[in-house]
């Protein structure tokens, strides 16, 4: 797994689960309390790569830092790990969206994001210009989403071996920004996955970025989120220069594909119909249930995606014959 680490200069659109910028005192003693733990090893290598992927997905719950972090111990011993950097501000707790995770099959527990001290030990933006805020339940339950989407890639990828890794790139990094004088990007995916497999000295990737459909909007509407989200791919697609300057696209031989995650068959198909009639582009859209993801154990090859093809055509609108997202393993 490689992480991103430089992101697009945020200010003001920035969010973050704490409850607010600490006083100028207690900041200076947050870093003096940081630099302690740096100099008597209070922060492992393992407490880094967590603190990395909390950047990265902006929440994690306390099921996915077992699996993720703590593979080989107990539930407890990864609660104790949190309690103990939780205290040290160099995590913070999420709101719990409990209906929602028993309703998307999430195990119901903590979940956790950045606190100040994990921004200030990533040297992330802590100051005044920033406003941190609680997030909403439902922005959570997305987002943890998102991380299980994440979580089940990485273990894919983990499970065929070291010839092969998975590069993620998060909503900010992966952005797509019309003009470079704008403020705010023409389109936000939840995430950039390009997964990799080097063999006999060739290197072969499969580039697709993630739309997780965890609302009930409609979606046929071009005022619609799904509307100006079709309408963005098309732009973004629209200028092969363009995109092939994107810092993360840079050297893909074709544009990513574009992987929805959504619920409900109908909802699935009226999703499918409203691409194939408001896409000008040749963008693919590969879509899939999230029961039919989350009910195996390798995501790359559950046979769970109904394709929409630059030509319109759908393949595997019956479910019996969708298709995986890797053809060949």
């Amino acid at each position: 797994m490689t992480l991103v680490a430089r992101l697009k200069p945020v200010t003001t659109d920035k969010i973050y689960v704490d409850r607010g910028q600490p006083p100028e005192e207690d900041l200076k003693k947050l870093k003096e309390t940081l630099n302690r733990l740096a100099s008597n090893g209070g922060i492992t290598e393992r407490d880094e790569q967590l603190l990395e992927y909390l950047r990265e997905l902006s929440v994690l719950s306390i099921d996915q830092i077992h699996r993720l972090m703590f593979p080989q111990a107990k539930l407890r011993t990864a609660y104790q790990r949190m309690v103990t950097l939780g205290k040290n501000k160099l995590i913070s707790s999420a709101r719990i969206p409990r209906t929602g995770m028993q309703e998307w099959g999430l195990p119901v527990g903590k979940v956790y994001s950045l606190g100040v001290g994990g921004r200030l030990w990533l040297a992330e933006e802590v100051n005044s210009e920033v406003i941190p805020r609680h997030l909403k339940r439902d922005q959570v339950l997305h987002d943890l989403l998102v991380s299980e989407t994440c979580m089940r890639l990485i273990e894919a990828v983990y499970r065929r071996g070291q010839a092969w890794s998975l590069t993620w790139v998060n909503e900010r990094a992966a952005s797509f920004y019309a003009h470079e004088q704008d403020h705010y990007p023409t389109l936000m995916p939840d995430g950039l996955a390009v997964v990799r497999r080097k063999q006999a000295g060739k290197s072969a990737s499969l580039p697709f970025f993630l739309e997780l459909d965890s609302s009930r909007e409609a979606h046929g509407r071009p005022s619609s989120d799904w509307g100006r989200k079709i309408m963005g791919y098309d732009q973004f697609r629209d200028n092969d220069d363009q995109w092939k300057r994107h810092p993360h696209l840079a050297g893909l031989p074709n544009f990513p594909l574009v992987a929805v995650v959504t619920h409900g068959e109908q909802r699935l198909h009226h999703l499918a119909a409203a691409i194939a009639e408001k896409r000008k582009n040749p963008v693919i859209y590969y879509m899939a249930l999230w029961e039919d993801l989350a009910a195996g154990d390798d995501i790359l090859k559950a046979p769970a995606w109904l394709i929409v093809a630059p030509d319109g055509q759908l393949v595997g609108e019956n479910r019996a014959d969708r298709q995986p997202l890797l053809a060949i393993d």
